[in-house]
C-alpha cells in the first residue's frame, strides 16, 4: 500500500506500507517543478517495488528517503 497515512495501513494489517506525500496526490506533488515531481514519483515507486520484494513478519513501513539511503551505502 502506499500512502499519505501510513498509520491506516498499519493498523489494517497491511503487510507493506509505503509511506506516499498527500492524500490527493501519493505519489507526488503537483506543487514541485515537473522535474523534481517525476524524481519525487520514481522514488516512491522504486521503495514500493523494494518493498514487495523484502520479506516481512507483519506491518511494515517503507520510506521513500530510508531506502535511497540504503541503496547508496550498497552502491559504495
Amino acid at each position: 500500500m502506499i500512502g499519505a497515512l501510513p498509520n491506516i495501513g498499519l493498523a489494517a494489517n497491511a503487510s507493506r506500507v509505503v509511506r506516499g506525500v498527500k492524500v490527493q496526490h501519493p505519489c507526488g506533488d503537483p506543487n514541485l517543478p515537473p522535474e523534481a515531481d517525476h524524481a519525487l514519483m520514481m522514488r516512491i515507486v522504486k521503495t514500493a517495488l523494494k518493498a514487495i520484494q523484502t520479506p516481512v513478519t507483519g506491518p511494515t513501513l517503507f520510506e521513500p528517503s530510508e531506502m535511497e539511503a540504503q541503496e547508496a551505502a550498497h552502491a559504495s
